[in-house]
Order: C-alpha cells, then structure tokens, then sequence
C-alpha cells in the first residue's frame, strides 16, 4: 500500500505542477500579446528566451544603430533596446554589483507589468529611474522610495517609480527584473563612454499579430545593415519560448514515467504481500473450501482485498498530493494546479494494477486442494 500511496502521489503532483508551470509560462508569455517579436544577436538557437541574458550564439552584441535600423522597418510601431551596464549603485544602501538594465521609454508599452508606485520614465527623463520590487527594498529604507536619489557612476538618478513583483514562472533561465534597476538607454550609454551594447530589442509591429512579413522585414533590414551576414534571429515573442515549454513536456514526461513505474514497482508488491497471505491463511482457505466455499467465492476474496489496499492507497496518494500542492502554492514561487483529471486517472490506474497483480495469488488459492490446504502448517 504504501508503494502505491508514492506512485499516486508522485504521478499526480508531477502532473500539477507541471500544468501549473506551463500556466504561469502562458501568463507570462500573455504580457507580451501576439504582435511583439525579439531580436538577438546570433542566428539559429539564439533566441530561446524573451528576457534570456547574452546569448553564446554569438560573440557581437546589437548596437544603436540596429535598434535605428528596426525602428523603421515598416510594419514596426516602436521598438525596445535592452542592456546591461555595470557600476555600483548607492540608495540609503550601496549594491556593488546590481542589475542594470538599459531602456528607452517604451518599455512598459513591451511589457505590460503593473507598479506597485509611481510610473516609468519619459522620452526627455535621462536622470530618472524604475526599480524592481525586491532591489527597491534593498537600496531604500523607505517602502516607497519615490523621489529619492540614487547615485550609478558618479550620477544622480531621481527614482520615479517601483515595479510590482513580475510574472516569471520558476526555473526560468529569464533575467530576475525584481532586481533590476531600470535606467533611460541614453544616460547609460553616456555613463559608459558609448561602449554599452544592446543584448535583445524587442519591437512591436503596427498589426494586432507579428506576422511573418514583418518578422522577414525586419531580419532582411538588419542582414543588410549588416553587409550581408546573417548574424541575427527574429522571431515572435511566443515563438522564442517555445523551447521553454518542450524542455518542460519532456521534463514532465521523464518524471511521469519514473511515476508509473513506481506504480508498477508497487503491484508487484502487493502481489508479493498477497502471496505471502495465501501462503499464511493456507488453513483457513482449506476450512472454507472444506465447508463448502467454491473456488469463485475464494477468488473473490483475495481479489477483494488486493482491491482494498490498492483503492486505500491510491486515495491517499491523492490526498497527500492535494497537500503538497497546497504546501507548494503558500511556500514556494511553484503555482501548482489541481489537475482532476490526474486526480482520478491516477488512483484508478493504480487501482487497476493492484487488482491485476493480485489475481495471480488469488487464483493459487482458489485453485489449491481443500485436502492439501488443511494439511499445511
């Protein structure tokens, strides 16, 4: 029973925080909407991720001038350059190494995330900048650090609004941006001498879906900025995070399976458990079939109670995975769902295999003599 109870509880919880990931991916992929598309640097696997750091497809990095170049790409509404600077940052505490990502002020038209206070910066606000919810908390004292002073590299930045906590789904290989500081593209390069290159644009195109006529304009556009070579990938924004959601089927399918043989591991254990119960109530079979039992009524027996522990465990396999689930959602960033269809299928699979493992058993004693049974010891 208590093999059953594990695979029970291993194939549903795998099933619902496997669906529960592939919700909080959606949810995230839906802030983007069908019409954004991503540009990186590097063809072929460079873009695997929307939010991804720098890529290793490629030992370049995209520069203002390709961000100029998909601004008038027609088809293209606005587009977004993201970078990353160094440099320690100094609010009432000082960060040594944070996360400084450069941007211009259609960001939040890109990424469709709530505040927590205030609002992102404008075109014209080069001394301004938005922070994440968990760096704000590091760098200020104050909940609500909105008007401070933040100095980056000898700099004076005006802190115009707070980040609610993003939608980013756990084990994502994306950039944290609960701990970037959000800074206008311009200031950044400035600070930095003009050696700050971008890692990601992202653009969205003029139509409600970013269909493939713009997506080739755009990387035609950029091939030929670039003298002819393929050094960039675009693509739509959800397309890019395809490879998230594969690894994550298969990853679910992997476990899954480790699941179901723990399931199959568990009948052959009770079919063990039921023979050693045979073997012990030899006896007591004799002394039934001696007072008229019939094999079938035997059968039904030993199959009755390989039912029992089989049921028995596999609903409280479910019911400790509807725990986990609950301990996973109040304790930890893994939203876990409840997957009712998991939640029965489960239990009756087990149910099925311990009924099937035990009928061997349980036809070895209706079929043994009434005679031999009560001479066994």
């Amino acid at each position: 029973m208590l093999g059953v109870i594990i695979g029970v509880m291993a194939v549903t919880l795998v099933i619902c925080i496997g669906q529960g990931l592939k919700e909080q991916i959606a949810d995230q992929l839906g802030n983007f909407g069908k019409n954004v598309l991503t540009v990186t640097p590097g063809s072929g696997s460079a873009g695997l991720s929307v939010l991804t750091g720098l890529s290793s497809a490629s030992s370049s990095l995209l520069t203002a001038s390709d961000l100029s170049t998909v601004e008038n790409t027609p088809g293209v509404a606005e587009a977004v350059p993201l970078a990353t600077a160094s440099g320690s940052a100094t609010g009432d505490h000082t960060i040594k190494s944070p996360y400084i990502v450069a941007t211009n002020a259609n960001f939040p038209d890109i990424i469709h995330e709530s505040f927590s206070s205030g609002s992102f910066f404008g075109p014209n606000d080069s001394g301004s900048v938005v922070l994440g919810a968990r760096i704000a908390q590091k760098l200020f004292n104050d909940d609500t650090p909105l008007g401070q002073g933040l100095i980056w590299r000898g700099q004076r930045f005006i802190v115009t609004g707070v980040y609610d906590y993003f939608n980013a789904p756990p084990f994502s290989i994306e950039a944290n941006f609960d701990n970037a500081i959000f800074m206008p593209y311009s200031a950044a390069q400035q600070a930095s001498d003009g050696s700050l290159g971008i890692y990601r644009i992202l653009a969205r195109s003029s139509t409600s879906s970013s269909g493939s006529h713009v997506i080739s304009s755009v990387r035609s556009a950029l091939i030929a900025s670039h003298g002819g070579a393929d050094d960039v990938t675009v693509s739509s924004a959800i397309d890019s995070d395809g490879m998230s959601n594969q690894t994550l089927h298969l990853l679910a399918l992997l476990v899954g399976g480790a699941a179901i043989i723990a399931l199959i591991v568990s009948g052959v254990g009770i079919m063990d458990v039921m023979l050693v119960s045979v073997t012990e109530r030899m006896h007591e079979i004799g002394l039934r079939k001696a007072v008229g039992a019939t094999n079938r009524q035997i059968l039904s027996q030993f199959i009755a109670e390989a039912f029992v522990l089989s049921a028995f465990g596999a609903v409280v396999g479910v019911a400790l995975a509807a725990g986990a689930v609950g301990l996973l959602r109040a304790y930890t960033s893994i939203q876990a769902v409840l997957v009712w269809q998991a939640m029965v299928a489960a239990p009756v699979v087990a149910t099925v295999v311990g009924v099937f493992f035990g009928a061997m058993p349980a036809l070895k004693a209706a079929r043994k003599d009434p005679i031999e049974a009560l001479r066994h010891e």
